[in-house]
């Protein structure tokens, strides 16, 4: 145990420190997605053209943002 060699508490510690501090990097990381997503599924969809590509295009767009967002309030 920790008691038996004194050192290796103090490297499991430090171990567990650096594993803390990548997390807490990753979680940011995390956040600034969301934050990038969440305003993308804010805009407005707006056509510049009225043609059946174009529309199928947005709707394709669309479905895509709305799959991030349906995992964005799955995982948030």
């Amino acid at each position: 145990g920790i008691f038996t060699h004194p050192g290796s508490g103090v490297k499991k510690l430090r171990e567990t420190l650096v594993a803390v501090q990548q997390l807490d990097r990753n979680m940011s990381s995390l956040r600034s997605w969301l934050a990038h997503i969440e305003s993308e599924l804010s805009k407005p969809i707006s056509y510049d053209s009225c043609d059946f590509t174009d529309i199928q295009r947005k709707l394709d767009l669309q479905q895509d943002r709305g799959d991030l967002a349906f995992v964005a309030k799955v995982s948030g």
